[in-house]
């Protein structure tokens, strides 16, 4: 994605989208962050929202801006800020002046090109330079409150709490003490103005983004159609002494030649003794008869992600062992899911995949899932009874390491009042559609 806005209101060929035709890219109307706005100014009620986008570029990947900063403006232009009004819900936007040499390299942004940012219904878009002055008024005025993000930001695969365990990490190490951004300007703010009230905004926000809007549910529709297919023409992919990355070749193809703007997180394939590596990415092993291979991955489409995990024998059979499990993490994954009705609780759902484990002679417990959206493992509060435009990744998990067996069947599932709705089911999970895709692949291969 360019560092500019992303072109607007191009939508998939009707409803009828299929598997197998090129899709166009959605994005969203300015209609879409000018309502989350007024959201935020209403349930905030006083004070003045301070938001800021990213300072630099991700080294070595598209452009993403940063995603709270993204949600309520749509504007992927660097070293921005948002002021917003929670009293009248009027919101400007300030942005740095370009050189021409800027403007070459990089586009103009709305600061240069003012018209393309009319539609996003500011007040206006001001230079960035006079922020200050504008923070010295808030904090001078009758009602100095200001929201900040005093927590963490989050990434497309790290999420809140993560950059937070990140952090204690760093900690420890010599010299590895800095302040983040969002606690530097917390800092600057009390430093320079301490008669503002800072408050955290982030609960606000992270309640927000838990209830995907209608428009993001067209948008993770079509995101879960695409990474399913994926995922399937991976399964497809198998052959006799292949190699991990020629798996995730095949599905990272399909997804960037259908629109899908980058990973929801860095891909996963395992087989053998790194099915029980979680989080493996090296993705290098050649594979053999006898192994498993365990595939996590999913796109990012228009800031949204989702999360599928598939499971299969590369001898395309699976061992009395491995059949044990899959059995058992597809009873519960389907169990859970289910069970996902609007008013249900995580802990409803994972007492039914444990109720199931132990039918099957597993110890542990059964995911209850995390939430899904523009991080992949997203912002929201897990003890909250099930909502209507929750999205949820549900992925049971039996493993041991002993035997270099790891099961993980693994959908992104939507809430909704009609029951849940799985977004990924594009991609087969029951025993005899997945082993009939891997000897399929086999027999091509031979």
């Amino acid at each position: 994605m360019l560092r500019r806005v992303t072109a607007v209101g191009l939508v998939l060929a009707a409803a009828g989208f299929a598997v197998g035709l090129r899709a166009e890219r959605m994005g969203y109307p300015p209609a879409e962050f000018t309502a989350r706005r007024a959201a935020l100014a209403k349930a905030l009620g006083k004070g003045t929202v301070v938001l800021f986008g990213r300072t630099a570029p991700q080294a070595g990947i598209r452009f993403r801006q940063d995603n709270d900063f993204y949600y309520f403006t749509g504007n992927e232009d660097l070293n921005a800020a948002m002021v917003l009004d929670a009293g009248t819900g009027a919101a400007t936007l300030y942005l740095p002046p370009q050189t021409a040499r800027e403007i070459r390299a990089l586009g103009r942004n709305w600061l240069s090109d003012p018209e393309r940012g009319k539609p996003w219904g500011f007040e206006a878009i001001r230079p960035l330079a006079e922020l200050p002055a504008v923070l010295a008024r808030i904090a001078t005025s009758a009602e100095p409150q200001l929201w900040l993000r005093l927590q963490a930001g989050d990434e497309a695969d790290i999420n809140r709490g993560e950059h937070a365990t990140d952090l204690s990490r760093r900690l420890v190490n010599v010299g590895g003490t800095h302040l983040t951004e969002d606690a530097s300007r917390a800092a600057y703010f009390r430093a320079h103005f301490p008669a503002l009230q800072i408050s955290d905004v982030t609960p606000f926000v992270d309640r927000m983004r838990t209830i995907k809007s209608a428009r993001e549910i067209e948008v993770l529709r079509a995101n879960g159609r695409i990474s399913a297919e994926a995922i399937r023409r991976a399964i497809l992919a198998t052959r006799q002494n292949g190699f991990e990355y020629e798996i995730e070749a095949e599905a990272t193809y399909w997804m960037f030649r259908n629109g899908v703007q980058g990973n929801s997180f860095p891909p996963i394939v395992g087989s053998g003794p790194n099915v029980n590596i979680w989080h493996y990415q090296t993705n290098g092993r050649q594979y053999q008869d006898g192994d498993l291979v365990v595939m996590d991955y999913g796109g990012a489409l228009d800031y949204l992600g989702v999360d599928i995990t598939r499971t299969w024998p590369v001898s395309g059979r699976f061992t009395p062992d491995q059949l044990k499990a899959y059995v058992c993490a597809l009873e519960a994954q389907k169990a859970i899911i289910a069970a996902m009705t609007v008013g249900a609780t995580r802990a409803g759902t994972r007492a039914i995949g444990e109720a199931i484990y132990k039918k099957y002679g597993f110890e542990g417990g059964s995911s209850a899932g995390h939430f899904v959206g523009m991080s992949v493992h997203d912002v929201g509060d897990g003890s909250l009874p099930f909502q209507p435009g929750m999205v949820i990744a549900v992925e049971p998990i039996i493993e041991d390491a002993s035997k270099q067996l790891h099961v993980r069947i693994e959908d992104t599932v939507l809430i909704t009042n009609k029951g849940p709705e799985i977004l990924t089911s594009g991609v087969p999970k029951e025993i005899d559609e997945v082993l009939a895709l891997v000897r399929e692949a086999l027999a091509k291969k031979r």
